[in-house]
C-alpha cells in the first residue's frame, strides 16, 4: 500500500507528533491510527509488550515508551507520518524533537 504511494507530492504528506504526559494514551492512539489504516491487522497492548511502537526490551519492561517511535501509514490517498512520543519528563527531549520535525 505505502510502496504505491511513493509519487505523491508533499501536499499529500501529512506528519502527526502525539504528545502528552505520561499514560495519556498516546501509543494506543498511535495504534488505532494504524489498526484504523489498515496497516496492521490488529491493536497490540501495552501490558503484553505487542504494540508497534514500543518495541525496544527496555519499553516493553518498563511498560512505557522511552524513545520517539516512527510510524507510517496511509489514508485517504495521503502518507500519514506518525511520531509516538514517551510522556514522562525524563524524556520530554523527544517530544520536543518531534514537534520541531512535525
Amino acid at each position: 500500500m505505502l510502496e504505491a504511494m511513493a509519487g505523491l507530492s508533499s501536499g499529500d504528506i501529512r506528519n502527526f507528533a502525539i504528545v502528552g504526559h505520561a499514560s495519556s494514551g498516546k501509543t494506543t492512539l498511535s495504534e488505532a491510527m494504524l489498526a484504523c489504516s489498515g496497516t496492521i491487522n490488529r491493536m497490540g497492548r501495552i501490558a503484553e509488550g505487542t504494540t508497534v511502537s514500543d518495541y525496544h526490551v527496555s519499553e516493553k519492561q518498563r511498560q512505557i515508551s522511552t524513545q520517539t517511535s516512527l510510524l507510517r501509514a496511509a489514508w485517504l490517498g495521503n502518507k500519514l507520518n506518525i511520531m509516538d512520543t514517551p510522556g514522562y519528563l525524563d524524556f520530554m527531549s523527544e517530544a520536543l524533537a518531534a514537534l520541531h520535525v512535525a
